[in-house]
C-alpha cells in the first residue's frame, strides 16, 4: 500500500518538476525577433486635454 502512494506522489511530483522546467524555459526563450528591422512609424503627441472642447467649460 506504501509503495503504490509513493509511487503516486512520484510522478506528481516528477510532472510538477517537468512542468515548472517548460515554463522556465519558455520564459527564457524571449520574444522573436522582426524578420526586417523597419524604423517605427512617427506618432503625434497631444498635450494635456481635449483641444476641441471649448475654453469655457
Amino acid at each position: 500500500m506504501l509503495r503504490r502512494i509513493s509511487a503516486r506522489y512520484s510522478r506528481g511530483l516528477l510532472a510538477a518538476v517537468i512542468a515548472v522546467a517548460a515554463l522556465v524555459t519558455a520564459a527564457n526563450v524571449g520574444p522573436a525577433r522582426a524578420a526586417a528591422q523597419a524604423p517605427a512609424a512617427r506618432t503625434v503627441t497631444h498635450t494635456a486635454g481635449d483641444q476641441g472642447l471649448p475654453s469655457d467649460r
